[in-house]
């Protein structure tokens, strides 16, 4: 390692040397003198303009899987849809289970009734039934 460090550079090696750090602050004040200029309003509003067309692409695209997906806004009242969507299917069960719910609490009620009567003849015998087993 020592003759490495006695080692000196040639006089074209340090003209070589100071020619490069020359290009490189050369080049750096130029890009630096780029930075500080003011911006053209015309290319802001270009890059303006192209940003909101590619977002207006993309909040179309996500507008269009939405639809495809849970159906358009009313589409669960149309009828005779060759694919029908999630939305129009969640509709469609909601209202299934509606029915049922209603058909549920009718038939709790006759029982109550029946109950209420003293008429529980028949839920004798499933007891006896279940006592025999």
């Amino acid at each position: 390692m020592s003759s490495l460090m006695t080692c000196s550079l040639t006089e074209a090696h340090k003209n070589a040397i100071r020619g490069i750090r020359k290009i490189k602050y050369f080049v750096a004040r130029r890009k630096f003198q780029q930075a500080r200029k003011p911006y053209d309003v015309r290319d802001v509003i270009e890059q303006y303009s192209q940003g909101h067309l590619n977002m207006m692409v993309r909040i179309k695209e996500l507008q269009r899987r939405l639809d495809q997906t849970l159906g358009k806004p009313g589409s669960h009242l149309s009828i005779g849809m060759k694919c029908i969507p999630i939305g129009t299917r969640l509709y469609r069960m909601e209202q299934q289970i509606n029915t049922i719910d209603n058909k549920v609490d009718n038939i709790l009620q006759i029982l109550n009734i029946f109950v209420e009567k003293g008429k529980p003849s028949m839920f004798q015998r499933t007891q006896s039934v279940e006592d025999t087993v």
